[in-house]
């Protein structure tokens, strides 16, 4: 069960004036699940699984399965893998179980993404630092400091689901100066606001858990972005029920922006200018990081003067889209144009490099 509730204020204004941190996720093209065997049949009914929830977590879509091309993927997984392995682990129970760990090839994975029309998310995504206080028969208590861990585990196999990028409070003595744990119970948008504003993560989401004598969970949630802010309830049977319904929120909201489809519409080359590029060194790390962004297809260099230079970028999407990526983690900074230096070629920006930040 989920109510939303929304603030209405215009999106991309709130992402231009939001602080800038980013995150790179990591193992967006690994997953691992338990099997009964280890034949042939189980690895294959495994692996159709497991690529499903890759294309998931890469597309920022919570349902790929009815594309006919992402079936067709699923019905034979196989040359999508590039390595598994098996190993024996104890659950919480003291259980044998057999995990099976795969990893798939991200350039099929985005192909097949492509020829199916869906977008690809990058892994450079933006984080969201949360506060959460759960009600247990040991009272209540902040997730991440003196709360049960098995709440804390949920939430980040909920986040590593979906692709989502969390941060937990530092829970220092700032942070218990900031915000009691009354305040979070009371959902104070605006003291949880001032507590994280040290923290400067484009997302934050609040929330507290309740759990009953028959083991049910409820939550109540509020996402904040800027001046924005949602709010959603859930309830579930465990942990991980009760908190799917936040991580699936914000993964929507996050993709929706920051993901590209092939074929966008917008697609052109853009030139622009950038500065700041002292050595060859930074220049490759620039290169790279432009083309490292899932809106950019290719930067080529068509003109150098010291440290300045004029890229021509390829793009999959419109220029609005890569400013949007550019803001996540303040690398390559907006500037003024100079006037007195007149440029060889007409550019649509210019830009300074602030180097490697992440």
């Amino acid at each position: 069960m989920m109510q939303f509730i929304r603030v209405l204020v215009p999106v991309f204004a709130i992402l231009m004036a939001l602080p800038s941190q980013a995150a790179v996720v990591g193992n967006l093209y690994d997953e691992q699940l338990i099997v009964e065997s280890q034949s042939r049949d189980a690895l294959k009914q495994g692996a159709a699984k497991a690529l499903e929830r890759v294309f998931v977590r890469v597309s920022g879509r919570r349902q790929v399965r009815d594309n006919p091309v992402v079936a067709a993927a699923l019905a034979e997984p196989e040359p999508y893998m590039t390595q598994f392995r098996y190993q024996r682990s104890k659950n919480i129970d003291g259980l044998d179980e057999l995990v099976l760990k795969l990893s798939f090839s991200p350039r099929q994975v985005n192909s097949s993404l492509q020829s199916a029309g869906l977008p690809i998310w990058s892994a450079n995504r933006p984080a969201v630092l949360v506060w959460l206080i759960a009600d247990t028969t040991e009272g209540r208590q902040f997730v991440g400091a003196d709360a049960p861990p098995a709440v804390l585990s949920a939430l980040e196999a909920e986040a590593q689901r979906r692709g989502v990028f969390i941060q937990m409070p530092l829970f220092d003595l700032a942070d218990s100066t900031n915000l009691s744990a009354d305040q979070l119970w009371q959902m104070s948008v605006n003291d949880v606001r001032e507590a994280s504003a040290r923290y400067s993560t484009p997302f934050v989401l609040m929330g507290r858990l309740s759990q009953f004598s028959s083991g049910q969970w409820v939550g109540s949630w509020a996402i904040l972005q800027g001046d924005e802010s949602s709010r959603l309830e859930s309830d579930g049977l465990d942990e991980v029920a009760v908190l799917s319904a936040p991580i699936d929120y914000l993964a929507d909201m996050q993709a929706a922006t920051y993901s590209v489809s092939a074929g966008a519409g917008n697609s052109a080359n853009t030139m622009i200018h950038v500065a700041g590029i002292s050595d060859f060194s930074g220049y490759a790390s620039l290169i790279t990081y432009l083309e490292g962004l899932a809106v950019v297809q290719h930067a080529n260099t068509v003109w150098l003067d010291k440290d300045q230079l004029i890229i021509e970028l390829v793009l999959k999407d419109d220029m609005e889209k890569v400013k949007r990526f550019l803001s996540l983690d303040g690398r390559l900074l907006e500037s003024a144009a100079d006037a007195n230096m007149p440029l060889p070629r007409p550019v649509r920006g210019y830009y300074q490099w602030a180097g490697n930040r992440l």
